[in-house]
């Protein structure tokens, strides 16, 4: 399916390493941050937005500082890092031995690359959350004491699939904003609370389809 096999002694991703390619996204325990500053700049969408209704300085608008980032995302990076140790701590009472390290289904090239600023400032997405995690074995005593699949490090096959579904799901958001100012200019009125339920289908689906996608991957490892 994705054309690669799992090799031990191959580069991983490490927390820390993660840590560092990762950027921070808002998650539920902050307001929403809908639209970045460089919207907000550009002529035509921050021209839409405003004649949409909505403000820069708008709590609810505003992309989060970069210390706000910061927060977020070692609030999430520590999550991450507690969900992989009691993880590795249940394997092993069950199993005698466990080293399970944390892959990301979009992984971190993403989030670092041009369509981060969409997954985490627009989607409210963050990559540490368990919506797009799998465990999998860090060597090849954890595949043979539980069974996990090894952890490859680094699959371009899936992060090409990827990188393919969130350019989609980018141009659906935009031509949403599109739509949305279009039909604020004097067409049929949107409320911006459609707008919202519309970006959390949106959003929903992009997780349904890390979901999707987490089995596959482990099938193909597993080959």
């Amino acid at each position: 399916m994705f054309g690669r096999r799992v090799v031990f002694g191959k580069k991983q991703e490490t927390l820390g390493e993660l840590k560092e390619a990762e950027r921070p996204a808002p998650d539920a325990d902050r307001a929403r941050s809908s639209f970045h500053k460089t919207q907000w700049d550009h002529p035509l969408i921050g021209s839409m937005l405003r004649d949409a209704g909505f403000a820069p300085d708008d709590e609810h608008s505003l992309a989060p500082a970069a210390d706000d980032h910061f927060a977020i995302f070692a609030a999430a990076n520590k999550r991450l890092q507690e969900r992989t140790e009691s993880f590795n701590r249940d394997m092993t009472a069950r199993h005698g031995y466990c080293q399970a390290v944390p892959f990301l289904v979009i992984d971190q090239k993403i989030w670092d690359g041009p369509h981060g600023a969409f997954l985490h400032g627009q989607m409210d997405l963050i990559g540490y959350d368990e919506w797009n995690v799998i465990m999998l074995a860090g060597d090849p005593q954890t595949t043979e004491a539980c069974g996990l699949a090894g952890h490859p490090g680094f699959l371009p096959s899936v992060t090409q699939v990827m990188i393919e579904h969130v350019i989609a799901w980018k141009a659906r958001h935009n031509a949403l904003l599109e739509t949305f100012g279009i039909t604020a200019r004097g067409g049929q009125d949107i409320p911006h609370q459609e707008y919202e339920m519309e970006k959390d289908t949106l959003r929903r689906e992009i997780i349904d389809k890390a979901g999707w996608m987490k089995p596959r991957i482990i099938d193909e490892l597993q080959r």
